[in-house]
């Protein structure tokens, strides 16, 4: 396992967010479906996330913060700041089976990685999952400290930019960052995932081969 001071660092509260960084008490907007369409009342929802991740790339991200600056042109903003969901390990690995028959309701509930599969998310060998050690208290912005976490690559989502910058002030904390090589190794296996390709049939291979 990395040493305590090589995996994150604290976020910096007055720059511009950074891929890689963990904010807490995002909130996300959403539309209430049942609203949507002519003659209704467009209603929303919100969602507050504890844990979120930075996936937007960094360069991309300097240039919007740039751009917000008084007298500054508005030409390199970007409107949403792509994120992913995280939760701690344990609350991750315990989760049940998404997927039941309706006649498993009254038993025992089923999870969702057995232990040869945690034993692979742990060592970040699952494409899906990718798994974080704790990060301290003194690699947190907010002194506390974050535990083991965990994060699906299927729960990826936006906030828009102005809105993530308005929170920031208000109830969210940007609490710390990946450092480097630990943040191109979560952005390349992000980035992996998205870009799989799914085969009709698995490669034929002659019996005795």
């Amino acid at each position: 396992m990395a040493g305590a001071g090589t995996v994150y660092e604290p976020s910096s509260p007055d720059s511009a967010l950074r891929q890689g960084e963990i904010l807490s008490d995002v909130v996300q907007t959403l539309v209430v479906i049942e609203t949507l369409g002519r003659d209704r009342e467009l209603q929303v929802d919100f969602k507050q996330h504890p844990l979120v991740i930075v996936l937007s790339q960094d360069c991309d991200l300097d240039q919007d913060y740039q751009s917000r600056l008084p007298n500054a042109t508005k030409d390199r903003t970007i409107p949403n700041i792509l994120f992913c969901e995280v939760t701690d390990a344990y609350t991750l690995r315990n989760r049940p089976m998404a997927l039941l028959p309706p006649d498993a309701a009254a038993a025992a509930p089923r999870r969702e990685f057995n232990t040869d599969l945690w034993q692979r998310v742990r060592q970040n060998k699952d494409e899906r999952y990718h798994f974080l050690q704790k990060a301290e208290a003194d690699e947190d912005a907010c002194g506390e400290g974050l535990p083991e976490l965990g994060i699906d690559f299927k729960r990826y989502f936006t906030v828009p930019t102005a809105e993530v910058y308005h929170q920031i002030q208000a109830q969210a904390a940007r609490r710390c960052r990946l450092r480097s090589p630990y943040l191109e190794h979560l952005s390349t296996r992000f980035h992996y995932f998205q870009q799989r390709v799914a085969l009709p049939e698995d490669h034929f291979s002659e019996p005795g081969s």
